[in-house]
């Protein structure tokens, strides 16, 4: 060693920021060569006696040179760095999702190739799940405008009301017995009225109610085996259209579409 060593970066590192720090022999201080920070030179560091690591040398700490650059980050900015990663990874799972679902869901339960038409007074097989029932619409009759509810004879007033159609009544006759082993109620949810472009039409359930002179409705009440129940479906039809099917089983649940053709 021949001459001072003015600064170096040593083993000991920044107390704030973890870096190496460089010793100053002149100021006996180790200095932090990013943030500045200094600290005194230990005691086992100083110099004792001769130049500048005592005699000879002995005293001479071991020394690393350190080129690379040690930069730390608190726990807290790791936290939300990996935070934000994650928010990035599900948003990127949902905008994948979004656009890959009404595709998947086409092509799984898309069941258009597989409806079966069947005409008025046959009867279809339909199977939902474990459930298996015989559906048959038995008859319709477009022709009325409105209905009357009939007044209860039980009252001391006048009960009865009307509801009229924006467009025209159209009643489906429609039937359902239970061929399966075990109690169920039908999949009401799988009727739709269509016109001619299969536009689906609405259903008027106060109507219906009124037809049947009841407020509960028998295919969503539990059906057992071997049971039939009737049911008058009551759908408002525009005066532009006509009613060309009921669906019966649209096929997503059960085996196969079904539905039924009417007349023009």
């Amino acid at each position: 060693m021949t001459g001072p060593q003015q600064s170096a970066a040593v083993s000991s590192s920044c107390p704030s920021c973890g870096a190496g720090m460089e010793v100053d022999h002149d100021a006996g201080v180790m200095r932090c060569p990013y943030c500045r920070r200094e600290v005194l030179i230990p005691a086992s560091q100083a110099p004792e006696t001769a130049w500048p690591f005592g005699a000879d040398g002995a005293a001479v700490p071991h020394i690393t040179i350190n080129t690379t650059r040690t930069l730390t980050q608190s726990p807290q900015a790791i936290r939300r760095r990996q935070v934000a990663a994650l928010i990035i990874v599900v948003a990127t799972f949902v905008a994948v999702g979004a656009v890959l679902f009404p595709i998947f869901s086409s092509i799984l339960f898309d069941s258009s190739d597989e409806v079966d038409e069947v005409a008025v007074g046959a009867t279809a097989q339909v199977k939902q799940l474990d459930t298996s029932y015989e559906a048959t619409v038995r008859g319709i009759d477009c022709t009325r405008k409105a209905i009357t509810k009939p007044d209860d004879p039980a009252t001391d007033y006048e009960d009865s009301r009307t509801e009229k159609a924006k467009g025209k009544f159209c009643v489906v006759s429609f039937s359902v017995k239970n061929v399966g082993e075990k109690t169920d109620t039908y999949p009401y949810f799988d009727l739709k009225a269509t016109n001619p472009t299969e536009r689906e039409l609405d259903e008027n359930t106060t109507a219906e109610d009124y037809l049947n002179n009841t407020s509960s409705n028998a295919l969503s009440e539990p059906i057992d085996p071997g049971k039939t129940v009737d049911r008058l479906l009551v759908f408002d039809v525009p005066a532009d259209t006509t009613l060309a099917y009921l669906q019966i089983c649209d096929g997503r649940f059960g085996e196969s579409g079904k539905k039924v053709k009417f007349d023009s």
